[in-house]
């Protein structure tokens, strides 16, 4: 990495993943997904977001948590969705602050009567972000209904905001999750970036590592953008080695060897 920054005038890791939320990418589809994000948990909604690996959903959880800083809403995440009811319901004790108990059923009512406490009495909002939602079982996903029903389902105490793959979509649309299908009334939609945006991408990352001018070409970026997909995760990866190539080359640009180079290299993180 030091041969890089020296090699291209860099001060820091260009296309980290740990950017904060001032300096990541925002094209349209993104700046509208997290506006939408936050109006829907202001609404008190509940939300579905889905998008193929790498279009950046993570993205636009942190930046939402960020734009609700210092507002009464409380956001807990949770990721590890390969879990049964009963595990799910530890995770999200621990994730609330709460002493887990040992059944199901007293799993639920703490989780329950801490989120009607919350809302009810503190004035603070629970959100609570799941990543992977795909990945949850149906009996899980059965009960969220359950969960979302406060005062005989009058009281919009808590947000949920699942955040998955594309056949998210398709398991809600099962009958028998049509109960929480009903419940999830905002959806967004993730798409890679176009081949313009992706040049736009590579560029705004190379500007706030420290770049003083463009180092990879045009039709270096258009070779980027066919290779990845357009998929943020897949252009980092990819990005990063065209760098490396051109830097054992001795060379001042990432041009089209450099990028077939760096694809032959990292074939595999790109499938």
């Amino acid at each position: 990495m030091r041969e890089i920054l020296s090699r291209f005038g860099l001060k820091k890791e260009p296309f980290a993943k740990d950017l904060p939320v001032e300096e990541l990418y925002w094209p349209p589809s993104l700046e509208d997904a997290r506006s939408r994000l936050r109006a829907a948990i202001k609404g008190h909604a509940s939300v579905v977001m889905t998008g193929e690996p790498g279009t950046g959903k993570t993205f636009v959880l942190r930046a939402v948590e960020h734009d609700l800083e210092g507002q009464p809403y409380r956001i807990h995440y949770l990721h590890n969705s390969a879990v049964n009811r009963r595990e799910f319901y530890r995770q999200l004790c621990t994730a609330l602050g709460l002493e887990p108990k040992a059944s199901a059923a007293a799993l639920f009512h703490l989780v329950s009567q801490h989120i009607q406490d919350l809302a009810g009495t503190q004035k603070i909002r629970p959100v609570i972000f799941l990543d992977e939602a795909h990945m949850l079982a149906n009996q899980i996903l059965a009960h969220f209904p359950v969960l979302l029903n406060y005062q005989m389902d009058s009281k919009p105490f808590l947000s949920i905001v699942l955040v998955g793959l594309p056949e998210l979509r398709e398991t809600l649309r099962r009958n028998i999750q049509a109960s929480l299908n009903g419940r999830l009334p905002v959806r967004i939609h993730l798409s890679p970036l176009d081949p313009s945006q992706v040049a736009d991408y590579v560029k705004h990352h190379m500007r706030i590592a420290g770049a003083g001018k463009d180092i990879f070409t045009e039709e270096s970026l258009l070779m980027i953008a066919e290779a990845t997909g357009g998929a943020m995760r897949k252009i980092n990866v990819l990005a990063r080695d065209c760098l490396t190539a051109a830097a054992q080359t001795k060379s001042a640009l990432v041009d089209a060897a450099c990028v077939r180079q760096a694809t032959e290299q990292c074939v595999e993180a790109l499938a």
